[in-house]
């Protein structure tokens, strides 16, 4: 089923793992490599969100307690940041990593997916951030 995320961009209810496997065509071995890159990435992925989580607690406790003092909210933003750019290379990393595994074809589809797809929030209801309240 498909639907919209938070940014109104398209998505569906395929893991964005399987949209790769059926899309690229891989074989039984690269399927348990991205298997288990992916077992990995989710791990990283998790512990950015829950410093991001923490990190917007700790902003939004700033923002209520100064009075236009920048002092307090200023190193947080700047974490939240550096957590953010964190995360951004862990995923770069990761989508490197994924497409030296595959065969020249293989590479030129998933390229092609990059570009068109997979930062547009294709296939990506699954691998969503946790809602925080």
């Amino acid at each position: 089923m498909a639907g919209t995320n938070e940014q109104g961009l398209a998505v569906t209810d395929v893991p964005l793992g399987q949209c790769l496997v059926d899309s690229l065509k891989l074989d039984t071995a690269q399927q348990e490599r991205l298997s288990e890159m992916r077992r990995k990435m989710d791990v990283k992925r998790a512990a950015f969100w829950q410093r991001a989580a923490e990190l917007k607690a700790e902003l939004a406790e700033a923002i209520c307690a100064s009075k236009s003092d920048r002092t307090g909210i200023d190193p947080l933003l700047s974490e939240y940041a550096k957590n953010q750019a964190g995360m951004q290379r862990a995923v770069a990393e990761h989508l490197s990593d994924v497409s030296t595994m595959l065969r020249p074809k293989q590479q030129e589809r998933f390229r092609m997916l990059l570009r068109t797809k997979m930062f547009r929030g294709i296939g990506r209801s699954s691998a969503k951030a946790p809602r925080q309240p």
